[in-house]
């Protein structure tokens, strides 16, 4: 039986929850769309573990973050907005798994427990992966997990801590989907976050087309400067999710990518071989 079931790789911008874009939610009307297909996509794969890669957590030097904390919880408050809330349990036999598989490998995963780092207000999610919670709670999947933060390693070697991941999962033995959180380029156009740079939407075509076209070697030697001059975020994310799919022709779908407030979003699912849940042609966005 496959235990990976699915990984969806979504982006992270507040202004897609509705009660904080309000008026500014049609202008990002095709990511929204996209997070309700994709949460739904995720549902259908009824998986019992949900593992979270982000790149907005505590960032170590010594390797991906591991939050440990057996309830982890967050809320929107930074962004006016505490009532929202979201939350999440660990899976302490996945971590203990993860840590038997990255034993004799060049990353370990640093675990951050009760007496580690907290965030601001003692929230423990960043909003990296409250973000797509957000909407894979409203479509009623909620099930416990893990909640990484990437680290910032050399492609290489965050790709095999995606394979030893990978190898965690199957250890585990329940089906399980895995989040890749991450916004591309943050230079689209004039007035972006990060000030414009015209690389950055060459960058998120180039990483779009590859994504779409399985060309897993390309994302992993991705010109430098071009990542660099795009400002982009999720890379790392993308790189870990895509070493859990080491060596399998497995099957990309591209669900929606727009840049309406200069920073491309990205919504898009990769689906083992042989998955029967992978997304049928009928009511496939193909964008």
């Amino acid at each position: 039986m496959l235990m990976l079931a699915m990984i969806g790789i979504a982006p992270h911008p507040p202004i897609i929850i509705p009660e904080i874009g309000r008026g500014e939610l049609s202008k990002v009307k095709q990511t929204v769309d996209g997070m309700k297909i994709l949460s739904g996509r995720i549902k259908d794969v009824q998986p019992e573990l949900l593992i979270v890669i982000s790149p907005h957590g505590k960032v170590m030097q010594e390797g991906p973050a591991v939050l440990t904390q057996e309830e982890l919880s967050g809320d929107f408050g930074q962004f006016g907005f505490s009532g929202i809330k979201v939350d999440m349990q660990n899976d302490r036999q996945l971590i203990d798994l993860l840590v038997e598989e990255t034993s004799a490998g060049p990353v370990k995963p640093v675990m951050l427990g009760n007496n580690g780092y907290r965030f601001p207000g003692g929230k423990t999610l960043d909003h990296g992966a409250m973000v797509p919670l957000y909407y894979l709670q409203e479509a009623g999947v909620s099930v416990p997990g893990l909640h990484i933060t990437f680290g910032f390693q050399p492609y290489s070697e965050l790709y095999q801590f995606g394979r030893a991941l990978r190898k965690a999962v199957d250890k585990r033995g329940v089906p399980t989907a895995v989040l890749a959180s991450g916004d591309l380029s943050h230079r689209l156009t004039p007035g972006a976050p990060a000030g414009f740079n015209p690389r950055g939407k060459e960058f998120d075509q180039l990483l779009v087309n590859f994504i779409r076209d399985g060309r897993v070697e390309d994302i992993l030697n991705i010109d430098q400067c071009l990542v660099e001059e795009a400002g982009e975020c999720g890379l790392r994310s993308f790189v870990i999710a895509l070493g859990m799919l080491d060596g399998e022709d497995f099957k990309p779908e591209i669900i929606s990518y727009e840049g309406p407030f200069g920073v491309g979003y990205l919504v898009a699912a990769l689906y083992p071989p042989d998955n029967s849940h992978s997304a049928s042609k009928e009511g496939r966005p193909g964008r």
